[in-house]
């Protein structure tokens, strides 16, 4: 673990040399790989590490292959010495917060993670508009993180301890408010739905590599801090659980219809976010096992989907010149081979065979069946609404006639095939060895 933070740290040395970007790639999907060996081994959900303050879990790891591998793809972009110097940064930070068993240093490293963000956006964002979209992601974040930074210092004060390991023993119950409080640091930065409106305005105005960091990585945080007080207030949890799972369903229906009338394609991906994130809080409230498995395998889906996503939506752009689905009409005519990769991400965004996203949502549907019969004939129309709207965006942007007088003629290049091949074969191929996720 500390090899990890220690390798980060070095390599923003590697930047003053002339090194290939294919070299620095390299180095992050060696370090995911190296982790990766581990965690087939690592089965249990006890605590590792080697420091007073930093130790991982089952949880924490994972999350750390996928930020490692995300960050990998970016780097064979042709970025500029600022860019990827805070990319190195920004997975430092994440890696800390992983890795951190100590709530307070949890909640500094959560909130240090925003600012790699703020300055991706504003140098690399398209329009005057990213002034705006940066005071929206900063103003809905950091505000309501401030209430969880209360409530440690109250939990601090009253049990005189912030280790996650030591509170996971006490199973504090805490009133109605206190643990909503708790809360809203995390189901804002999931996002939620009513608290998502930051999201679709950072991703539009966020360069390609921000909305791949965005979607990938930093989402997963949100999730990341519910499952960690789930664990720490089992009976809060239960006790929010339908209104959780009421929200994140109702919410999630929402979205869908929402992205049913979406011209602008990048919007469309940023708000499919919300959706899969709304299932997987739903699923995860039920605190029933499969349901914990689910939420994690859906954390890992989204994230190499998502981005890859994100990726191709900015390959059109720099082809067409625009993200209206109207003006990227007929790809398959000029592009066949980047409409077959249109159709594998978007049958993997629908949940088909044989993606991962497919058994997380299957486990996550079952939580949530297990926990109430009477959910089932929502979720039969949340399903169907998630899937129209992957296949709308799939048919009217690669089928139809091709507006010829938008077109750039410029080719495809092998880094990146590389990239959307390297989201998608971890996202297949962990179909089948589900074993790992026995935890």
């Amino acid at each position: 673990m500390m090899k990890l933070i220690f390798c980060l740290l070095m390599m923003t040395g590697m930047l003053n040399f002339k090194i290939s970007k294919v070299s620095k790639s390299l180095v992050f999907f060696f370090l995911a790989w190296f982790m990766m060996f581990f965690w087939v081994s690592y089965s249990s959900n006890l605590w590792a590490g080697g420091h007073i303050f930093f130790f991982y879990d089952y949880n924490s790891y994972v999350l750390v292959i996928l930020s490692l591998w995300i960050s990998g793809c970016m780097m064979i972009m042709n970025l500029s010495k600022l860019m990827e110097f805070l990319i190195i940064i920004l997975m430092f930070f994440l890696s800390l917060c992983f890795f951190s068993v100590n709530l307070l240093m949890f909640y500094l490293m959560f909130e240090s993670g925003l600012l790699p963000i703020f300055f991706l956006i504003l140098y690399g964002g398209y329009s005057f508009e990213r002034y705006e979209a940066i005071m929206y992601m900063f103003m809905f974040t950091v505000l309501s993180s401030i209430p969880l930074l209360w409530m440690l210092l109250y939990l601090f004060i009253n049990y005189h301890s912030l280790m996650i390991m030591m509170m996971i023993f006490l199973s504090m119950n805490l009133n109605w408010l206190l643990f909503f409080l708790c809360l809203l640091g995390f189901i804002v930065k999931l996002p939620m739905f009513i608290f998502h409106i930051w999201l679709p305005k950072a991703h539009v105005e966020a360069p390609v590599y921000g909305s791949m960091i965005l979607a990938g990585v930093l989402l997963k945080l949100g999730s990341y801090g519910m499952l960690r007080m789930a664990q720490i207030f089992p009976l809060n949890m239960s006790e929010w659980s339908i209104y959780l799972i009421s929200l994140g369903i109702l919410g999630g229906m929402i979205m869908s219809m929402v992205c049913l009338i979406q011209v602008d394609m990048k919007m469309m991906v940023a708000y499919s976010s919300v959706v899969h994130m709304s299932l997987l809080i739903s699923g995860m409230v039920t605190m029933s096992k499969i349901g914990l498995i689910g939420s994690l395998m859906m954390m890992i889906a989204h994230g190499l989907c998502s981005s890859g996503m994100f990726y191709l939506v900015n390959m059109n752009y720099e082809r067409f010149g625009s993200r209206l689905i109207y003006l990227n009409k007929g790809t398959l005519s000029i592009y066949p081979t980047l409409t077959m990769f249109w159709f594998l991400f978007c049958s993997s965004n629908l949940s088909a065979p044989v993606s991962l996203n497919l058994i997380g949502e299957i486990f996550l549907l079952t939580s949530l069946v297990s926990w109430s019969i009477l959910l089932i004939m929502f979720l039969m129309l949340y399903c169907f609404f998630s899937a129209a709207y992957s296949l709308y965006l799939f048919s009217m942007s690669q089928h139809g006639n091709s507006l010829f007088f938008s077109f750039n003629y410029k080719f495809i290049f092998v880094s990146e095939y590389l990239v959307l091949i390297l989201h998608w074969f971890p996202l297949n191929i962990m179909f089948f060895g589900l074993d790992m996720f026995n935890f």
